[in-house]
């Protein structure tokens, strides 16, 4: 009877490691395939200026980071992109950070916390609790459609494109698609997502490329709209700055009231990551008076 038993146990066991064997192979590409999308997504929140362009992947024994390029050539650095983390009052809090040559942060990004409802959660709290497709159908059902500029070009020679918003649905659509990069889906939506107010507009139409230019450059825009009003503080400072302070500050870094635990180790972390990637990369260029 007992031997019986521990068949049957074992046969259960058997099938069920059979199955979960076989979902975890089904799920896993599918995941990692979403987790390079938040990346990918994160990346160019974080270092905006390369948003249009491309992010060249560096290892070192003690640091991944990448390298933006305002050109899909890699041509125009704008700068770095770096992971950082730190332990908050209930989770591990990683962020992505993007910084200018000269070591000045250019954006940040939070890809994972699960701090406190209410209280560490407000790292990611906008000035505004919509989120971007909710403000996005505001926009549109006012009276009088939004209009967002955008320039393309280089120094020599640039163009200054007039979108007006018209599908919020359609608008939220194109992150993913830029995302992944997926030029010919993001030019079919582009029509239904906004129209081109300007002279060029038929030339941007007309070229896929273009259009794509376009299309991630007003959804930068867009994004910018929705940064996390503890994150903004960051944009613009550099390592020496990254100090966490009670009160309310322009030269530091104002903590959350109820969080600060959270805010220091989203701080904290942010400027060991900036410390590691300038010994990497030989340091920062200085700024030009």
């Amino acid at each position: 009877m007992m031997a019986k038993l521990v068949g049957v146990l074992a046969a259960i066991t058997f099938v069920a490691a059979l199955g979960l064997g076989f979902v975890y192979q089904k799920t896993t590409p599918k995941i990692e395939a979403q987790k390079r999308i938040t990346d990918e997504v994160a990346m160019r929140t974080a270092l905006p200026q390369a948003a249009c362009g491309v992010f060249v992947k560096h290892e070192t024994d003690s640091l991944t980071y990448y390298e933006g390029y305002r050109y899909p050539d890699t041509t125009g650095f704008v700068g770095y992109v770096v992971r950082a983390s730190g332990r908050g009052y209930s989770s591990t809090i990683e962020t992505m950070v993007g910084v200018d040559p000269s070591g000045r942060i250019t954006g940040l990004k939070i890809t994972h916390e699960q701090e406190t409802p209410g209280l560490g959660t407000r790292i990611e709290e906008v000035r505004s609790t919509k989120t971007l497709l909710d403000a996005l159908k505001e926009l549109v059902g006012k009276g009088n459609p939004p209009v967002v500029a955008v320039t393309i070009g280089d120094s020599t020679e640039s163009k200054c494109i007039e979108v007006i918003i018209k599908e919020a649905s359609a608008c939220a659509c194109l992150d993913s698609l830029i995302a992944l990069e997926d030029t010919s889906k993001v030019c079919n939506i582009v029509p239904r997502a906004f129209s081109l107010a300007t002279k060029d507009s038929a030339l941007c139409l007309s070229n896929p490329a273009l259009t794509f230019e376009v299309a991630k450059k007003v959804m930068q825009k867009l994004r910018e709209q929705q940064t996390p009003w503890f994150l903004e503080q960051f944009i613009g400072k550099s390592k020496a700055n990254l100090l966490v302070v009670a009160g309310k500050t322009d030269r530091y870094i104002q903590a959350i009231t109820g969080a600060t635990m959270s805010s220091t180790a989203v701080t904290s972390s942010v400027r060991e990551a900036i410390t590691k990637l300038e010994r990497a990369v030989g340091g920062f260029k200085e700024e030009k008076p």
